[in-house]
């Protein structure tokens, strides 16, 4: 329960903050579109201006990698260079969550609140599980 809430908080601060969900943040991976193909690539650096993952903020290029299509075709792609630059990325920060903040703070006070509320709905059941774990010698383990 712990971490699901922590996975939604991060999603909720990387989305506001950053203008992309938690898992493209971290991976840089996004899904192009094109007619009617969809291709996935690891790394493709987005043109937004609004929009940072983690492989642009710490400068990754992958000019020359691959993308493959929905089809199972692989095409050569050149991303484009994108060098550190800790002055764009601090104004785009800071862009974003001047635009986000209110959304940013009544999401996460939302996103408390229900947590909160499941954990006593749910305190029983976690318990039940939490013994069972017990008795598999997973004292560690909590749900």
């Amino acid at each position: 329960m712990n971490t699901a809430e922590l996975l939604v908080t991060s999603n909720i601060l990387t989305t506001g903050l950053f203008g992309t969900n938690l898992i493209e943040f971290a991976t840089g991976k996004t899904n192009v579109t094109y007619g009617t193909q969809t291709y996935n690539s690891i790394y493709r650096p987005v043109s937004s201006d609004l929009i940072l993952t983690l492989p642009e903020i710490l400068g990754f290029d992958t000019a020359g990698g691959k993308m493959t299509s929905t089809g199972g075709q692989v095409y050569n792609a050149r991303a484009m260079e994108v060098a550190f630059d800790p002055a764009r990325t601090m104004a785009v920060v800071t862009t974003n969550a001047k635009a986000n903040a209110v959304s940013m703070v009544m999401q996460t006070v939302g996103a408390k609140v229900f947590f909160k509320v499941a954990k006593k709905v749910t305190s029983k059941q976690r318990s039940a599980i939490n013994k069972g774990f017990n008795f598999l010698g997973l004292k560690e383990v909590r749900a």
